[in-house]
C-alpha cells in the first residue's frame, strides 16, 4: 500500500507530537490553584464594583494599587484604589478573555460590554501577596477595536 504525502505527514505529526502526551504518567495532577484563586479575585472585584461592597474590594485589590489609563484625548491619568468607597457601577457586563500567570505575577484580560451597546477592555495586573492574589494595576482603553 502506498501512502499519500498528506497521510504520511499526518501520521508523522501524530507520532512526533502525540506520543509525548500519551507518555505522561496517568496519576500526574495539574495544579490549577493559582488560576482558581485569580478567577476568585476577579469575581470579588466585579462583585465590589457592581454592588459597592467594600469587603469584596478589599478582598481583590491591593491597598497601594492604582487605576492607570490614557484618555481618548491622549492624557495619562492614574488614581490609587479607594478601598473605602462604596461606589458601584452596574453599566456593564464583564467577560473574562484570558489569564496569563508568570510565577507570582498574572495578567487578566477582560472585555466589558456596556449596557449602551459599546465595549471596552481592561487588564488587571495581579501579584501574589502573602499567598493571596491582589489586583495591583487596572489599565483600560475605550474605543479600542478587538
Amino acid at each position: 500500500m502506498k501512502l499519500s504525502p498528506n497521510l504520511f505527514m499526518g501520521i508523522l505529526t501524530l507520532l512526533l507530537f502525540g506520543l509525548p502526551l500519551c507518555a505522561q504518567e496517568s496519576n500526574e495532577k495539574l495544579d490549577f490553584s493559582d488560576r482558581e484563586a485569580i478567577i476568585k479575585t476577579t469575581e470579588n472585584f466585579f462583585i465590589g464594583d457592581h454592588t459597592g461592597s467594600i469587603k469584596h474590594k478589599k478582598l481583590s485589590m491591593h491597598e497601594k494599587g492604582a487605576y492607570r489609563y490614557v484618555s481618548r484625548e491622549g492624557e495619562y491619568s492614574e488614581y490609587v484604589f479607594d478601598l473605602e468607597s462604596d461606589d458601584s457601577d452596574m453599566s456593564y457586563k464583564e467577560e473574562l478573555l484570558s489569564i496569563e500567570i508568570y510565577g507570582s505575577v498574572a495578567l487578566v484580560r477582560l472585555r466589558l460590554a456596556e449596557n449602551s451597546g459599546g465595549a471596552h477592555y481592561k487588564m488587571f495586573t495581579m501579584h501574589k501577596v502573602n499567598d493571596a492574589w491582589k489586583i495591583t494595576t487596572i489599565t483600560w482603553g475605550t474605543g479600542i477595536k478587538p
